[in-house]
């Protein structure tokens, strides 16, 4: 069981920083915060749409172009009732309060994780390999692809 107990807890720590991130793009993705741009006419692309694409796509990948103009006459109010919409959904918040209780779990398991003094520096170790092998991955895939 100790052993167990300790995959457990560097397999906790080693992750970390991707089970925030995916917690945090997914709270901005279960409200299409990540495609807000996209409804301004020549709009571009933000931080929170540059961030779902790692989420949907796990690359570094150009976010979709914004949608095309309305027709004259119409306007982006059906866009925007739509948004109005998202946010008014209980499943929706119930998704994201999940989201922000995964952040919350997980940063406190770090603290806990932090807390042991012989394990201090393998800590660190680990949630730096965690964080440094994805963005690593990511800067491969950019440059090689």
């Amino acid at each position: 069981m100790t052993s167990v107990r300790l995959v457990h807890f560097y397999l906790g720590v080693f992750f970390a920083p991707m089970i925030l991130f995916f917690a945090f793009t997914g709270i901005t993705q279960t409200f299409k915060l990540h495609e807000t741009y996209r409804d301004v006419p020549d709009g571009k692309p933000n931080l929170v749409a540059w961030l779902g694409q790692i989420h949907k796509e796990q690359a570094l990948k150009t976010p979709p172009a914004p949608r095309a103009k309305p027709p004259a006459g119409e306007s982006s109010k059906a866009a925007k009732v739509q948004h109005k919409n998202d946010f008014a959904q209980p499943m929706k918040w119930f998704t994201a309060v999940m989201g922000g209780a995964l952040m919350v779990s997980t940063l406190l398991g770090l603290y806990i994780a932090a807390g042991y003094r012989d394990r201090r520096r393998s800590v660190v170790v680990a949630f730096t390999l965690g964080l440094l092998i994805p963005s690593l991955l990511l800067a491969f895939e950019r440059y090689a692809g």
